[in-house]
């Protein structure tokens, strides 16, 4: 992805034509060097203008789709890049990076074939590698997941994000030895990043190793507190393990404090209704469950734990509704083909 990007910026693309000396096309020349200056939004509307003056005759298409990914606009781009490879079919740059496009557009599916048509003219980098683990974790493939993401990681061990994703899909399968290690390797190669850190106290919670699992949230806490982008995940998750060992009020208050953060979110909301539960304060927990099921309205847990408290509150009506309604949705996934 991002060397991919950086080796096409820098080297031009394969399969190209070759590009007209600056002073034929003055857009294009002004896009390149935008581009370079990471001027996206004006390299984009160099490239569209130089590909109007000389239709096809330079890779401004392909250069404006890579200029339209750093704006985040993902369906201009595989625009560009479908009318680039018609007149240019075996770029296999192109081909890479519209895989990429497809995978940002939650196409894993096209995605993957689009990778496949690429390597068939170029073998694929550790970035390649990486994008295809992640359409497989799109397509909740985990164990093809694991394998093109183990993959990435050995062809670019350096490249703390395929590290990072590998951890989560080892975590994902229950391998949580091999998370572990993925986690505290991503560490080492970039020690704030809080949601390794995050995910290291989630990998160490569910190997009941309750201690080390606190100390990783509370560094992961102190992390997204100086960070530019917050999170509230390490927030919730000590505030659940918190709650777990008697420590209801600091797990409420943890909860409030991830709240002001991220806002409100049906986990969240659930765990505080279990915890409020568990203080039989039943109001509040009733409260906080009908938040949590507006939010995630077929979750069947979320209408039985609502239930349990309606029936301890005497509204034993309102209780079978919801025991009726949690066994209705638990039928229907049943029932769902996987």
């Amino acid at each position: 992805m991002r060397s991919r990007l950086a080796i096409i910026a820098i080297l031009g693309w394969c399969g190209a034509r070759p590009v007209l000396p600056a002073q034929s096309n003055d857009s294009y020349s002004r896009g390149k060097a935008a581009l370079e200056a990471r001027h996206y939004a004006e390299a984009e509307q160099a490239f569209a203008r130089a590909e109007v003056e000389a239709p096809g005759t330079t890779n401004a298409l392909a250069l404006r789709a890579k200029a339209l990914i750093h704006l985040g606009e993902f369906e201009q781009a595989q625009r560009c890049l479908d009318d680039y490879l018609i007149k240019h079919p075996n770029s296999a740059d192109a081909k890479y990076l519209l895989g990429y496009v497809l995978f940002r557009r939650n196409k894993p599916a096209e995605s993957l074939a689009m990778y496949t048509a690429a390597a068939a003219l170029q073998p694929p980098a550790a970035d390649d590698f990486k994008v295809v683990g992640l359409d497989y974790v799109l397509l909740n493939d985990q164990a093809d997941a694991v394998r093109w993401l183990e993959r990435s990681v050995k062809e670019g061990p350096t490249d703390e994000e395929a590290v990072y994703y590998l951890g989560r899909a080892y975590y994902v399968q229950n391998q949580f030895d091999k998370a572990i290690a993925a986690f505290q390797r991503a560490l080492d190669l970039d020690p704030n990043d809080a949601k390794a850190e995050n995910n290291l106290g989630l990998a160490l919670a569910a190997k009941n190793q309750t201690a080390a699992a606190e100390a990783a949230y509370r560094k992961a806490i102190q992390m997204s507190q100086t960070s530019a982008r917050k999170t509230d995940q390490p927030y919730i998750n000590l505030a659940e393990l918190l709650s777990h060992t008697g420590r209801q009020q600091e797990a409420l208050s943890l909860l409030q404090t991830g709240e002001q953060i991220g806002g409100k979110s049906s986990h969240a909301e659930e765990l505080r209704g279990q915890i409020l539960l568990a203080q039989d304060k039943l109001p509040d927990a009733e409260t906080a469950f009908r938040t949590a099921i507006s939010m995630e309205p077929r979750n069947a847990a979320l209408h039985f734990l609502l239930g349990r408290v309606l029936k301890r509150e005497g509204k034993v009506a309102d209780a079978e509704k919801e025991f009726a309604e949690s066994k209705a949705l638990t039928s229907a996934s049943s029932s769902t083909p996987n």
